[in-house]
């Protein structure tokens, strides 16, 4: 057994004492506390349930607790989620996000289903350039945010082995509104949010609201790279046998996109900037790009454009009682969904002929033709008098239409960001990247389309024991075209009236081939849940669930017949978990043992220029808990060990090795002091060392950031807060392209946000 490994079955042995310890805590805070724990769960199970009578990990955040904890991004929102180690670096788009020992090979999150209102986002999550949380916000719209790991996850949704995050919306049922102003202290955003919901008679009711912002953003830019919002409604009625509920969504917003960045290996675990601060720096430059597009020839692209999110989606639940013992439900949404990805990555860093730091960059510009998408689901649930049958078709499809277009700057990493010529460039421009062989002048047009019936059961054995059962098969066709090798010709792209010595081979997109393939595999979960008392309860189940690969990733397995090879568009996870779950009056907590193992396909990725196909074991430890103590002191946190283990890969290389950026631990605490008109607290986030690469041997360091709330209510209607992320400035860094390197040597890196504070007034009615 792994040093590793030992360490968390001690720890646990530990914890478990202690859960045991608190069922002598006397019952004083019952009624919030009960509040809290009690909320129903309807993401990702059979039949809503509660936590501590769900046979798997749940977790609850309400809109409050999110807001306190001073998210930047949709991707920080999920940080203090257990088991969930999100790469939130990357601004409000385009983050990595990893679910408990379930490793990615490429990026996104390709075995977690971000959902809003029960509706995925996207159908596949590892799309290059066009990740779910890119068009998914937080705002005082939503209610709550629940998730699960694991379990039923694998059936109750398309492709989402690993877990599901559902931000769940108000609706009019609360009566009541607010409109916040928030205001960077130390950074340049302004942004308003908006939301009031009431009911109307007769069994309606409706929520409206949302947010517009503007500025820069929490790191340097030329200009305003935070500019948009979006507006939600949703409008429902009671019917004695019952109910239906409508939503709406427009969503137009541009935010920056953070890549990796310049810096210098110093030995160990250290890194120091190089022309670009790790805390506010970025390569982002005010240029005009010039880019050859499918249909409409020359398109001139402002690179400060960040990326751009348009989606306008409709959607309808409906739920009927045809008896007392046959019910219906019906889920269906519609949304349009496009955009562009503009962002500087460094694919060399060097010292230029004057002996200057610099960096030849590839400005990744990528338009999001169409990432339209259906989801449709229909089911009949049969109610027995000691089992709950569910049977239902669920219909998904997707669009994957994205067209690549990158060209090169040659910039010297000073303040001005001097710009140089090289390789034929015209002033520190090169139309194409001939470093990696012009390979990414790409067009991508796909239609995915999917059908899964499904079967759960789930019932109760006696007055303890209660049970689940699941299946679902997913079918997929996915039809179209790609092209992916560049056709380079001389051209005038930028219309100056000559062809430069910059534009003697400009790439375009060349002869497209066909994709026609199919992919079929089942999913199931089984579970149970024991209640030991009113307080304590055994919990454990299995599953195996399988994932889609986004078809821009599997490529370099598509046959000339446009046919998949060894079947390898999709990856399988086979998890287990046994856990504790501990519920007292002004205490709860919880504890569960995973083993997860994941077989990937064959994917390409962009940034290494490479293929992935690996095999990973994960085994560890997941506690959450909370404590009130009754003078309004509290704490609240998790923590998730993880032993991980590359088990297998294409070419045989980093066997037995870590999974790159795997963390052994993670976690989050929140100690905190509510008052009658006030309330703050620490929230502490942090996660241990990771290794860059597979391979081993450039690290980087452990980090926590810390994270301040304070609020304060003037009167009923009027508040104050005040919000620190990562109030000490501390340095971390998630993602790096290069797994080894000398002391002196440059590197590129992706570090965290420095210190941002912002404030807040809120008027409540």
């Amino acid at each position: 057994m792994s040093t590793a490994l030992t360490t968390i079955y001690r720890k646990t042995a530990i914890a478990t004492a202690i859960a045991f310890a608190l069922t002598t805590i006397p019952n004083t805070y019952a009624e919030d506390e009960e509040s809290a724990v009690e909320e129903v769960i309807v993401t990702g199970v059979a039949r809503p349930t509660t936590k501590l009578e769900s046979s798997m990990s749940v977790s609850a955040l309400s809109a409050e607790e999110v807001t306190d904890f001073a998210p930047r991004s949709t991707a920080e929102v999920f940080r203090n989620i257990p088991g969930i180690q999100a790469e939130s670096s990357s601004g409000d788009a385009n983050s990595n996000i990893k679910v408990r020992g379930v490793p990615i090979s490429a990026g996104g999150s390709r075995y977690l289903s971000m959902q809003e209102d029960g509706f995925p986002m996207l159908l596949v999550g590892d799309a290059a350039f066009a990740t779910a949380d890119s068009f998914l916000r937080f705002d005082t719209t939503v209610a709550s945010v629940q998730s699960i790991r694991g379990g039923s996850a694998s059936t109750q949704a398309a492709n989402s082995p690993g877990g599901i995050v559902n931000f769940i919306s108000k609706t009019g049922a609360q009566n009541s509104g607010s409109v916040g102003l928030t205001v960077g202290l130390d950074y340049a955003s302004n942004r308003v949010d908006f939301e009031y919901g009431t009911e109307v008679g007769d069994g309606y009711d409706y929520h409206i609201g949302g947010f517009y912002r503007v500025g820069e953003g929490p790191r340097e830019a030329v200009t305003n790279l935070e500019n948009g919002g979006q507006i939600k409604a949703n409008l429902g009625k009671d019917f004695d046998d019952g109910s239906i509920r409508f939503f709406a969504k427009v969503q137009h917003d541009k935010v920056p996109t953070y890549l990796p960045i310049p810096a210098r290996y110093d030995g160990g675990k250290n890194f120091s900037e190089v022309g670009v601060g790790f805390a506010d720096g970025t390569l982002h430059l005010d240029e005009t790009d010039y880019l050859n597009r499918v249909e409409e020839g020359v398109e001139a692209i402002n690179l400060e454009d960040g990326f751009e999110s348009r989606v306008a989606s409709f959607a309808i639940v409906g739920d009927y009682d045809f008896s007392d013992m046959l019910s219906g439900k019906f889920k269906h949404r519609t949304a349009s969904i496009d955009g562009n990805f503009s962002g500087p990555f460094p694919a060399e860093v060097y010292d230029n002929a004057a002996g200057n730091p610099s960096a030849r960059i590839h400005y990744f510009n990528t338009r999001l033709d169409s990432l339209d998408n259906q989801f449709t689901d229909v089911s009949l649930t049969a109610s027995f008098p000691t089992v709950d049958v569910t049977a239902g078709v669920a219909s998904n499809s997707q669009d994957l239409n994205t067209t690549w277009g990158w060209n090169t700057y040659f910039r010297e990493l000073d303040g001005a960001r001097t710009a140089f010529d090289q390789d034929g460039s015209v002033g520190g421009v090169l139309y194409g990247h001939p470093l990696w062989g012009n390979c990414c002048q790409r067009n991508y047009n796909f239609d995915i389309d999917g059908n899964a019936p499904y079967l759960s059961l789930s019932g109760d054995a006696g007055a303890n024991f209660s049970w689940d059962a699941s299946i679902r098969r997913d079918s997929y066709d996915v039809d179209g075209a790609f092209a992916e090798a560049a056709v380079l010709a001389p051209q005038d792209i930028n219309g100056d009236g000559s062809i430069g010595t910059n534009e003697q081979e400009v790439p375009s997109i060349g002869d497209s081939r066909r994709a026609n393939y199919k992919v079929n595999f089942n999913s199931w979960s089984v579970g149970g849940n024991y209640a030991l008392n009113d307080n304590m309860a055994l919990f454990a189940n299995i599953s195996e669930g399988g994932s889609l690969s986004s078809p821009d990733r599997v490529t370099g397995s598509i046959t000339a017949a446009g046919t998949i090879q060894n079947d390898s568009a999709y990856s399988l996870i086979d998890q287990q978990e046994i856990g504790f779950k501990y519920r007292g009056d002004n205490a709860s907590f919880y504890v569960t043992y995973f083993n997860a193992e994941t077989s990937e396909a064959r994917e390409f990725e962009v940034t290494t220029q490479s293929f992935k196909e690996n095999t990973y074991e994960a085994s560890g430890f997941e506690f959450e808990g909370d404590y009130e103590l009754a003078n309004g002191f509290g704490v609240k946190g998790s923590l998730t060990l993880t032993d991980p283990e590359i088990t297998k890969t294409g070419d045989g290389s980093n066997v037995g090795n870590k999974p790159r950026r795997q963390a052994d631990y993670i976690y989050n605490i929140t100690p905190y002091y509510q008052a009658d008109r006030w309330n703050v607290g620490l929230n502490l986030v942090g996660t241990d060392e990771v290794f860059v690469q597979d391979n081993n041997d450039l690290k980087f360091d452990a980090y926590t950031t810390a994270n301040l709330y304070f609020n304060y209510d003037l009167n009923e209607r009027v508040s104050f807060s005040v919000n620190a992320n990562n109030l000490f400035d501390a340095e971390g860094f998630t993602e790096g392209e290069e797994g080894s390197a000398a002391v002196g040597d440059y590197v590129r890196i992706r570090p965290i946000n420095g210190r941002t504070i912002s404030g807040t007034v809120r008027y409540n009615f």
